[in-house]
């Protein structure tokens, strides 16, 4: 073998051997972390039962696994964590669909980039039985409370329509989410529209003082990860770990229920008997699918023809959903048409 012939032989080794060892480490990756110092990101949670996932890969390492610096900010629901990535203040944030629904409205420009738990049975009406409200129909002409520009709203709004009461047949109060409780028990308002888990801290509360009224068909809710397009566009690497850390969580969750109960439990402050009675009538799956595309859709026409927002027309949300992160960390898990 000449001098020549020998060196192009040793190159085409040594390519072969490095795609073979790269290969393997690409698929072996799993469960190690990534080699390289940790990226800083900062992620507003809505310290809920509502962001399982988000809160099971904080505390189980996950982001780190990734190559993340996670640095968590609470907020006690999605509204107010989505309003700290709107000023600046965090990279992320866990908040449910018709929050972001009302900030595209308003011009913002923001990614959904997957959704991280759905669950028909988060929302409710609560309603004073000493008041007289017996009865879905009893509502007509009452008080009621919720917190304006999340699916508080949109429950409440919907649940009436669907029983032939108009929203302006009621006098509507805008309160914190963690106020509701309150102001149903001191008489203030003859009714809540709540979400979990200040719905069921209610209930307990409560007791036979109040009724619940829930409709699992007319709306389910989802939970989401959500940046600015800004933010995407210039850290789609970030993004790509985030959802990795998240999919690790997914798995754990399947694997390890009462485990991940106790960490939101621990994470979010929270009775675990609270979480785990939550925790039956909740999905948690990271995931992009059409149903998101038509909550959002149809929500806005919702805002719009209640005016409730300035704006006339409904945006294409396909605009505002990040399908490329996903798409590259678990495809199967992309069902949005195009």
């Amino acid at each position: 073998m000449t001098k020549t012939r020998y060196y192009i032989f040793s190159l085409i080794a040594f390519a072969a051997s490095a795609l073979i060892g790269g290969h393997f480490l690409m698929r072996t990756d799993a469960g190690h972390k990534r080699a390289g110092p940790r990226e800083k990101i900062t992620i507003a949670y809505s310290t809920t039962t509502d962001t399982v996932l988000a809160e099971v890969a904080q505390m189980q390492g996950f982001y780190l696994q990734e190559g993340l610096e996670a640095i968590p900010q609470k907020y006690p629901y999605g509204k107010i964590a989505l309003q700290a990535v709107l000023e600046g203040r965090a990279d992320f944030a866990t908040v449910a669909e018709t929050p972001i629904m009302f900030a595209v409205l308003n011009g913002e420009k923001l990614y959904v980039i997957a959704t991280i738990q759905t669950s028909s049975k988060a929302n409710a009406i609560v309603a004073r039985k000493d008041k007289g409200i017996l009865t879905p129909a009893d509502l007509k002409g009452r008080t009621i409370a919720a917190t304006l520009g999340t699916t508080s709203e949109f429950f409440m709004d919907a649940y009436l329509a669907g029983h032939g009461i108009a929203r302006k047949n009621m006098k509507v109060v805008d309160l914190k989410a963690e106020g509701l409780s309150d102001a149903l028990e001191n008489g203030t308002v003859d009714a809540v529209s709540a979400f979990n888990p200040y719905l069921i801290r209610m209930q307990k509360k409560l007791g036979n003082r109040v009724i619940t009224f829930y409709d699992e068909e007319i709306y389910t809710k989802t939970f989401n990860i959500v940046a600015t397009q800004e933010f995407v566009r210039n850290n789609p690497g970030k993004v790509d770990k985030v959802l990795g850390a998240l999919i690790k969580a997914e798995q754990f969750v399947s694997r390890n229920p009462a485990a991940a109960q106790k960490i939101v439990a621990d994470f979010s402050l929270m009775d675990a008997a609270l979480v785990r009675e939550i925790w039956q009538d909740t999905s948690f799956l990271v995931r992009l699918d059409q149903s998101l595309v038509l909550a959002l859709e149809e929500e806005s026409r919702w805002a719009v023809k209640g005016g409730l927002t300035g704006n006339r027309k409904i945006p294409d949300y396909m605009d505002y959903i990040y399908l490329e992160g996903l798409q590259s960390v678990k495809p199967t898990a992309v069902r949005i048409l195009r």
